[in-house]
């Protein structure tokens, strides 16, 4: 899902904007349609309060519950929305914030800490609608609400309705197209099958990159947008791992990967009504987060039919799914695995929700959590980092800068975490953070020297 809104946390478009570019979006009706146990099926309406409706609907007698809830993600999301977002690691933004905002900036500081599974447990206690709230952040974080920080939380709950869900004509593969002519067209150059395989350190201080074919790059600043284990474990030769990574990696294990099936089917096959996101846990609530448990669907063609030939449909589909299921085989079980994994998933989205989808299949192509390891350079594949125990909200979430001098991260294992939202975030943070060190700020959209 991807989201184009109004307001400060709209971030991908003013990536886009600041590079030149504009996309055409078609609007997203529902943002998700969850088809959960024992018969719950909610959409995520774009209007919020059609969305509390059908919710409320199922949950009559949590209805107070339940505003008081999403009540307190509209608080956090409401403070960040009104707040220009940029490092939280320079200290003339946070004054000039603090100035200009301070009940805002003093409620995020109150939510800071604390996680939505904590909120919600304030007001709910139906155990069936508190599972529904690990759903609703599981898609956030891939993990329960106990353990996704409030601020996340709220960003993703309240954003898809605050502009609602909003889909790039083409496909999402046009943002980062549309980025990289961008940044080409204001002078940039962008290397293409340019693999690094190190940071190369002078005087303790990052200075440049080393790519595979021995080509070397050298700059004022290195930002990494690996993961922070890619990136001290891998890239960054070194023998003392900086304070901070050693608190993270305390705090933090690497999150699972996904099993990806793209296929295209028939479109008979699918009612005229289909929403385009589901997410399907069918029979039991203790299987959300175990690996092949919860399914993730999403179906682009429904709102752009120029993605597929006529007549067609695309489904990607997929599910968390852990790199130790898949090392240790020969190419011919690997391939054997992969069809009896995909067969499976698609037989429990056949008997949930598209009858005969097995027989409308006209192409399928199977991604495990190696597929993601080779083609995304992401240590095992995973998706991020997910905290050990219960986290406190944000407060162990690294930022942008490095115990390396001359070195930045950037990316889901970086204040604010995983998500669109976030990430983007936190790249607009490091940018304004580097623009800060090398003597550089923004000012009404222009890079000024101070």
């Amino acid at each position: 899902m991807f989201v184009f809104v109004q307001g400060s946390i709209n971030l991908i478009t003013k990536a886009l904007a600041a590079v030149g570019c504009k996309m055409q979006l078609l609007p997203d009706p529902t943002a998700v349609h969850y088809h959960l146990p024992d018969g719950l099926s909610v959409r995520v309406h774009r209007k919020f309060e059609d969305f509390l409706v059908e919710l409320t609907g199922y949950f009559p007698h949590e209805k107070e519950g339940i505003s008081q809830f999403y009540n307190e993600c509209w608080k956090v999301f409401n403070s960040l929305n009104s707040l220009e977002l940029k490092s939280l690691e320079e200290p003339l933004y946070l004054f000039g914030q603090f100035f200009k905002k301070p009940l805002e900036c003093l409620t995020l500081a109150y939510y800071l800490p604390q996680n939505a599974g904590d909120i919600a447990r304030k007001y709910i206690k139906d155990p069936n609608l508190l599972c529904f709230i690990d759903a609703e952040c599981f898609i956030v974080s891939t993990v329960n609400a106990l353990q996704t920080p409030m601020i996340n939380a709220s960003m993703v709950l309240c954003d898809r309705h605050f502009g609602g869900i909003n889909y790039p004509v083409g496909g999402v593969g046009g943002i980062a197209k549309n980025l990289a002519k961008g940044l080409v067209d204001y002078g940039g150059t962008i290397s293409y099958k340019a693999n690094v395989t190190d940071i190369i350190l002078e005087n303790e201080k990052a200075v440049g990159v080393r790519l595979s074919d021995g080509r070397q790059f050298y700059a004022k600043k290195i930002i990494s947008n690996a993961t922070r284990w890619d990136t001290f474990g891998k890239l960054l030769r070194t023998e003392k791992l900086p304070p901070e990574e050693k608190n993270f990696q305390r705090l933090y294990v690497k999150a699972p990967s996904f099993l990806s099936i793209h296929m295209g089917v028939k479109e008979e096959v699918l009612p005229l009504d289909t929403d385009c996101h589901h997410f399907v846990l069918e029979d039991d609530w203790a299987r959300l987060e175990e690996p092949y448990g919860s399914i993730f669907l999403s179906i682009p063609t429904v709102l752009d039919s120029s993605l597929a030939p006529e007549g067609h449909h695309i489904l990607h589909i997929f599910t968390s799914a852990w790199i130790d299921d898949w090392k240790g085989l020969s190419q011919k079980d690997y391939n054997i695995k992969k069809e009896a994994v995909a067969d499976e998933i698609v037989n429990r989205l056949e008997k949930t929700l598209f009858p005969g989808l097995k027989e409308a299949i006209t192409f399928k192509e199977v991604g495990t959590p190696k597929t993601h390891m080779r083609f995304l350079a992401r240590d095992n594949g995973t998706y991020g980092p997910i905290p050990q125990k219960n986290p406190k909200g944000l407060l162990g979430m690294p930022f942008n800068t490095t115990g390396v001098d001359g070195l930045y991260c950037v990316g889901d294992s970086c204040f604010p975490g995983q998500g669109v939202i976030a990430v983007a975030f936190s790249g607009i943070m490091c940018a304004h953070r580097v623009a800060a060190d090398i003597g550089k700020h923004v000012f009404q959209g222009y890079i000024i020297d101070i």
